[in-house]
């Protein structure tokens, strides 16, 4: 799973609790990073932050599905911003799903395992 998200103490921390719970996980701190992320590897998930400086997460979304290594990806939106904030732009994007931060870590874990079901 590859964390996105500009906030680097948040990212390192749902990294590790993800790591904890089983999944492959790697972070980086800006969209502009993505691309470097996956050229030597590609996830499974992406978790992505929407508000950051330069690219926001509708851009890593939108660079995602059109990476033919990346385009069948799960993405998904894992932001403080409310669903109907996120949700119109986010299916232009192409995001799967949407996750509010304000949850615990465990609301987290039961959203993926739900969705990859």
């Amino acid at each position: 799973m590859l964390v996105v998200d500009d906030y680097h103490d948040g990212a390192e921390a749902i990294s590790m609790f993800l790591s904890l719970s089983g999944y492959e996980t790697r972070f980086v701190l800006s969209g502009r990073e993505v691309a470097g992320a996956i050229t030597a590897w590609t996830p499974e998930i992406a978790l992505l932050e929407i508000n950051m400086p330069g690219m926001d997460g509708f851009g890593v979304a939108r660079q995602l599905r059109d990476n033919p290594r990346t385009q069948d990806i799960l993405i998904i939106a894992f932001t403080a911003q409310d669903l109907s904030a996120v949700w119109r732009h986010g299916i232009a994007a192409g995001f799967d799903g949407y996750c509010q931060k304000a949850g615990t870590p465990d609301v987290l874990i039961h959203f993926l395992s739900q969705m990859c079901r």
